[in-house]
C-alpha cells in the first residue's frame, strides 16, 4: 500500500496570518473569534497554534508517531554520509535493515517487518523524501589500491614536489602538458538507454561483436586547450596507412602485437610530441606522465632528457583523482565515442565495425570532447594550473583512513604494470548489515549508530613478494636515469640467464635379451627385416620405432 496523498484543501490558510492572529489575541486586541475572521484562519486551529506557540505541542500529527525523532534521524543520514564517503555506500536495502536494527537495540515502537528485519518500502521514500540531502547514485568502482593511495600526506607530498619543479623552471601554462593513454573498442563499453515498447522483457541493441576488437589511443594536452594530435597503437605486426583514413589531422600510428603501449612505441611518440611541441634545451617543457613501465625505459628518459622535456610522474594510483586528463577528457570521449560507434552502424546496415574504421569514428568523437574548457578545467580541478595545493576537500582523503596502516608510505608498485598491495577487509558495511544485530532483552536507548553498524577497518595484507617501489616526480633527473640504467642492466642479465639452450635428441639403444643390460648386437646373422617392406633394421633411419616380436625376439 502506497503513502496517502492528501484530497483536502484544508491548511490552506498562510503562516504570516496566523502568527498576526496569534499577536492580536494575546495583545488582547480582539477574541478567537473575531481574530479567526479578521485574519482567515480557522478559529480550531488558531487555538491550537496558539499552545504550540506556548510550548504544548502533541509531538507528531495525525494518529501515527513516527517510528525516529528528528535528532536520531539526522544520526542515521549522517551515518549514511559517512559510509559513502569511505566507499562503503548503502544500498536501498541495507538503509531499511538499518533501519530496523536501530529500531530494536534502542528498543522503540515500530511497525517493520520481523521476518524480513527490516523497514518498509514505504518508511524508506519517506525517509528520502524528508532527508533531500540523499539520492540515489549509480556509485564508480574504485580499487583497492587508488583508495588507500590517495591519502593526505601523499598528496601533499606530491604538490609539494610539483610547486619546486614549476618553481625551478618556471613553467608557463603552454610549457605544460599531460599525455595519457586509453583503450578503445569496436563495440562500445556501455549502452545507453532507448525508447522501447512497454513491458517487453528484452530489449537489443545492434553491436559489432560480442567482445570487439581493441586498440590503444595516446592523447595529450595543455592548460591553453592545445591538443597533440592523437596517436593510435593497433594490435598488428605491419603498419598500414588505410587504419589512419579519416584520422583527425595530423594523427600517427603505431603496431605493437597486442596493441599495447611499451617503452618502443612511447619512444616513437615522444618524437611525434618533439615535432608539435618543440622543446628545447633553453625552453624546456614539463610532460605529466601517469608512471607507466613504458615511460621508465631508459632510453626514453634519455631521449627526453636531451630535447628538453622533463618529465614528472604523478604518485601511484591517483591519476583519477590528480591527472587532467582522467578528470575531464576521457570521461567525454568515452561517452561520445560510444554514441558513434551506434551511430555508425544505424547509417551502415548490414556493415560491421573493424580497426579501418575506428579513426573516422574517434574523430567525431574527438573533435566534441577536445575543447578549450575541457582542458582548463581538468588542469583547474587537480590544482596544477593554476597551482592550486587545497583543491582537494578533506572529504576525498576519508577512503584512505579505512586502512591502520601508515598513509605517508608510498604504494609499493607502479601504475600499469606491477600490482598494488591488496586490502584485505576484516569488515565492510554490507556483511555488516546483512548480520542480525543480537538485541538484548534490555535495548540501550543511549547506543550509538557507530555501534549498531560500525565503520569499516581493513588490514594490510602481508605480501611476501616485495616490489619496487612507485616513483613520483621528475622521472629523467639524474639520481633516478642511475637507477634506469641500473634495473636495465638487471633485467638484460635476467633474460641472459634465463635463454634456455637447445634440446638434444638422445636416442635409446634397444635391449633385449634375458636380462635387459644386454645389449643388441648387430651383425650379418642377426640383423632383422621388416615384414612389410624388408628393410634391415641397420640401415633403417635414425630415430625410426621398431617393434620387437615378443616370441622371436627380433
Amino acid at each position: 500500500m502506497g503513502p496517502y496523498r492528501r484530497k483536502s484543501s484544508r491548511q490552506s490558510w498562510s503562516e504570516q496570518n496566523m502568527k498576526e492572529a496569534i499577536l492580536a489575541v494575546r495583545g488582547k486586541k480582539m477574541g478567537w473569534l473575531r481574530a479567526s475572521k479578521i485574519y482567515s484562519v480557522p478559529s480550531t486551529t488558531l487555538r491550537r497554534q496558539a499552545k504550540i506557540a506556548d510550548g504544548w505541542r502533541k509531538g507528531y500529527l495525525g494518529g501515527r508517531k513516527s517510528t525516529f525523532d528528528k535528532n536520531l534521524e539526522d544520526e542515521i543520514v549522517a551515518h549514511v554520509k559517512n559510509l559513502e564517503t569511505r566507499l562503503f555506500g548503502m544500498s536501498t536495502n541495507d538503509i531499511r535493515k538499518l533501519a530496523y536494527q536501530v529500531a530494536e537495540a534502542k528498543g522503540l515502537s515500530h511497525k517493520f517487518s520481523a521476518a524480513k528485519e527490516m523497514a518498509g518500502w514505504d518508511w524508506y521514500k519517506g525517509f528520502m523524501q524528508r532527508n533531500l540531502s540523499l539520492s540515489l547514485r549509480t556509485p564508480e568502482a574504485t580499487s583497492a589500491a587508488r583508495a588507500r593511495a590517495f591519502n593526505k600526506p601523499q598528496i601533499t607530498k606530491y604538490f609539494k614536489s610539483l610547486l619546486e619543479t614549476l618553481e625551478k623552471y618556471d613553467f608557463q601554462p603552454n610549457q605544460i602538458w599531460n599525455v595519457d593513454e586509453s583503450g578503445l573498442s569496436t563495440v562500445p563499453s556501455k549502452n545507453a538507454k532507448i525508447i522501447a515498447t512497454k513491458g517487453r522483457k528484452q530489449v537489443g541493441i545492434l553491436s559489432s561483436a560480442e567482445r570487439g576488437q581493441h586498440l590503444t589511443v595516446v592523447c595529450c594536452m595543455n592548460p591553453l586547450g592545445i591538443y597533440i594530435p592523437p596517436a593510435f597503437i593497433f594490435p598488428r605486426k605491419n603498419m598500414k596507412q588505410e587504419l589512419l583514413d579519416h584520422a583527425p589531422t595530423g594523427s600517427t600510428g603505431f603496431t605493437q602485437e597486442k596493441g599495447w603501449m611499451t617503452g618502443d612505441i612511447f619512444l616513437k611518440w615522444l618524437k611525434h610530441f618533439v615535432k608539435y611541441a618543440k622543446p628545447t634545451e633553453e625552453e624546456q617543457i614539463l610532460l605529466l606522465v601517469d608512471g607507466h613501465g613504458s615511460h621508465k625505459d631508459l632510453n626514453v628518459l634519455n631521449y627526453a632528457k636531451h630535447h628538453g622535456i622533463i618529465m614528472f610522474c604523478f604518485p601511484p594510483h591517483c591519476t583519477h583523482r590528480v591527472q587532467p586528463l582522467d578528470v575531464s577528457f576521457y570521461g567525454p570521449l568515452t561517452s561520445f565515442y560510444n554514441q558513434e560507434l551506434i551511430s555508425w552502424l544505424r547509417n551502415h546496415p548490414g556493415r560491421v565495425i573493424t580497426h579501418y574504421q575506428v579513426a573516422e569514428i574517434f574523430k567525431t568523437a574527438y573533435n566534441k570532447s577536445a575543447t578549450i574548457e575541457n582542458a582548463e578545467k581538468g588542469f583547474a580541478a587537480t590544482g596544477i594550473y593554476p597551482f592550486n595545493s587545497e583543491v582537494f576537500p578533506d572529504w576525498m582523503f576519508t577512503p584512505s583512513e579505512v586502512t591502520n596502516v601508515d598513509l605517508s608510505d608510498n604504494e609499493t608498485s607502479s601504475q600499469g604494470t606491477e600490482n598494488a598491495e591488496q586490502i584485505r577487509p576484516s569488515t565492510s558495511a554490507t556483511s555488516q548489515l546483512s548480520e542480525t544485530l543480537e538485541i538484548t532483552k534490555s535495548p540501550n536507548k543511549d547506543i550509538s549508530i557507530e555501534d549498531i553498524s560500525t565503520l569499516p577497518i581493513a588490514e594490510l595484507a602481508k605480501n611476501k613478494k616485495k616490489r619496487r617501489k612507485g616513483k613520483q616526480g621528475v622521472l629523467n633527473d639524474t639520481p633516478n636515469l642511475e637507477e634506469a640504467k641500473k634495473v636495465e642492466s638487471e633485467k638484460k642479465n635476467k633474460q641472459k640467464n634465463s635463454q634456455k639452450t637447445a634440446v638434444r635428441r638422445v636416442t635409446k639403444n634397444l635391449y633385449f635379451g634375458e636380462s635387459d643390460d644386454e645389449r643388441l648386437e648387430t651383425d650379418d646373422e642377426d640383423d632383422p627385416a621388416c615384414i612389410f617392406c624388408n628393410e634391415l633394421y641397420t640401415v633403417s633411419k635414425s630415430g625410426e620405432m621398431w617393434i620387437q616380436c615378443q616370441k622371436s625376439r627380433k
